[in-house]
């Protein structure tokens, strides 16, 4: 009667095995669709921007030696260069397709329909430069206006520039009166 029960018992235990390592088996048999080297490369872009942030901070905590932590940082970042470039490569590819000839949508920002033009080696209109340009000498403009207007006080001894606010010149430290100082 015991072997009875002990046969039974080692068959419960090998079914109920199976069955719990059932799921195990059957995720390991099951094929997930080919993704596209492009979003490979850029999983892999990823977690090489997230392992170099990660190796940062630990060198900054103290948890990583100098050697240890620029070794690692250089083939992290040699790694990251060559994923870059094949991702330019790729770039480059759906360009000569075609893919990228389209022109930017409307409404789009302007800097991204410039970096847009410049991948795809056509020249970006200069209007956008133009605007910022003529902005800067504007106000280069205004800001020579407004100094020559605030044509600032001078020391009545020595003839230094002095600010409204002081009482004693900053260079021969003769007393300023209002008066002297406006």
């Amino acid at each position: 009667m015991d072997i009875i029960v002990a046969i039974v018992g080692v068959a419960m235990a090998v079914f109920v095995g199976a069955y719990i390592a059932q799921p195990l088996f059957a995720r390991a048999r099951v094929v997930s669709p080919p993704e596209s080297s492009r979003d490979q490369l850029l999983a892999e872009r990823d977690a090489l921007y997230a392992a170099i942030r990660d190796l940062d901070l630990d060198f900054q905590t103290g948890k990583l030696l100098e050697a240890d932590y620029l070794a690692m940082r250089d083939k992290y970042m040699a790694r990251g260069v060559e994923i870059l470039k094949q991702l330019d490569a790729l770039q480059v590819d759906r360009r000569q397709l075609g893919a990228d000839r389209m022109p930017p949508k409307a409404g789009a920002d302007n800097v991204e329909a410039a970096v847009q033009a410049r991948r795809a080696g056509r020249a970006w209109p200069q209007i956008v430069e133009d605007e910022i340009e003529t902005e800067v000498h504007a106000r280069r403009r205004s800001q020579a206006a407004q100094q020559k207007s605030e044509a600032r006080p001078k020391c009545p001894s020595c003839g230094f520039p002095v600010d409204p606010t002081d009482r004693f010149c900053g260079k021969c430290g003769a007393a300023l009166t209002t008066e002297a100082a406006l």
